[in-house]
């Protein structure tokens, strides 16, 4: 395959201000189609596009998946639509770059693994944390033993989201606060150990934007003994976009900054070491990993080979998101996942 011919199903402002400009930057990769029910949308992805050549439009997303002229789908679409969509795609024979989270249901998300392999399909998740060069580096340090073996990590996401709209404010097409956020660092925290949980124990509520949870703490549990502690809240005052996360180690300490680039080792006899892999200021359409989410999408549908957010880690997360939303409805309770 030479150019993979990319259709974008759903236009909203991740897809056009994300999706698109990375898209563009990545060689072997053209936009070649866009779906979505709002005209509006289209002209909204036609503009993001330029001067490109110009796309195929449609207005449903089962007349883009019956068109030859596109291989591979991304789906942006609201979340309670991603695991029919992933599967319909896959049954039409399309790649697919799903929007994270893949499903609500670990059935669905298991029969998409299947018949994504039974018919030679690539399916990724994004979630593109695990990709930017922070976390890249951190989980090659891990591996290599820098800090011995992972014990603690901590993650904690401060933002300030206000009340939802759309159909964010609705958790059965949202999927409450854990698959809708909490999936990320979920992801971002097990790919470090190098291993999926085991279990979870969450307990939140909500105080301020009237969303179903707007707060929460949940504890992840890895075979082999590490813990990995995720704090979110959603009215934290001057709450930005900084993603900071910790592994501890018996022989070291890593602290990175997945947004702001810096990474350091702290060996346990020795002094801080600047590994921050990052040296540029060069622009970041949506989260860092975002651009190499794509690329590596694009190259495994190329390749043929299996992306490291594939469905069976999309699987695992939507286990642990519903187990975390369980253990918060049993107040705290340890959840199998």
């Amino acid at each position: 395959m030479e150019n993979v011919r990319i259709g974008i199903v759903g236009l909203g402002w991740w897809a056009c201000d994300t999706h698109i400009p990375n898209i563009l930057k990545v060689a072997d990769a053209h936009v070649a189609a866009l779906c979505s029910r709002n005209p509006n949308n289209i002209e909204r992805g036609r503009k993001a596009l330029g001067d490109r050549a110009e796309p195929l439009a449609f207005d449903d997303y089962e007349k883009l998946l019956a068109s030859d002229a596109v291989d591979a789908v991304v789906i942006c679409t609201p979340n309670h639509t991603h695991g029919q969509m992933t599967l319909a795609a896959v049954r039409a024979g399309k790649h697919v770059l799903v929007e994270k989270p893949l499903a609500f249901d670990p059935a669905l998300c298991r029969t998409i693994a299947s018949e994504a392999a039974e018919r030679g399909v690539v399916v990724q998740v994004g979630v593109e944390l695990r990709y930017s060069d922070v976390a890249q580096a951190m989980r090659r340090l891990v591996a290599e033993g820098a800090i011995g073996e992972p014990a603690v990590l901590r993650c904690d996401i401060w933002r300030q989201w206000g009340a939802p709209g759309a159909w964010r404010a609705d958790e059965n097409l949202s999927g409450g606060l854990f698959h809708e956020l909490g999936v990320h660092y979920f992801d971002l925290l097990s790919f470090l150990v190098g291993r999926s949980p085991a279990w979870v124990a969450a307990a939140g509520g909500s105080k301020a934007t009237g969303r179903d949870l707007d707060y929460a703490f949940a504890t992840l549990g890895f075979d082999g003994g590490a813990l990995a502690s995720l704090g979110m809240c959603l009215f934290a005052a001057g709450g930005g976009n900084d993603v900071r996360v910790e592994v501890i180690g018996t022989a070291g300490r890593l602290r990175g900054e997945i947004t702001g680039g810096s990474l350091t080792l702290i060996p346990r006899d020795g002094e801080p070491q600047d590994r921050s892999p990052r040296r540029t200021d060069e622009p970041v359409h949506g989260f860092p990993g975002s651009l190499e989410s794509i690329a590596s999408f694009v190259e495994c549908v190329r390749s043929g080979s299996k992306p490291s957010a594939d469905a069976a880690v999309g699987e695992m997360l939507c286990r642990a998101c519903e187990a975390a939303r369980r253990s918060v409805g049993a107040g705290g309770e340890k959840v199998p996942i």
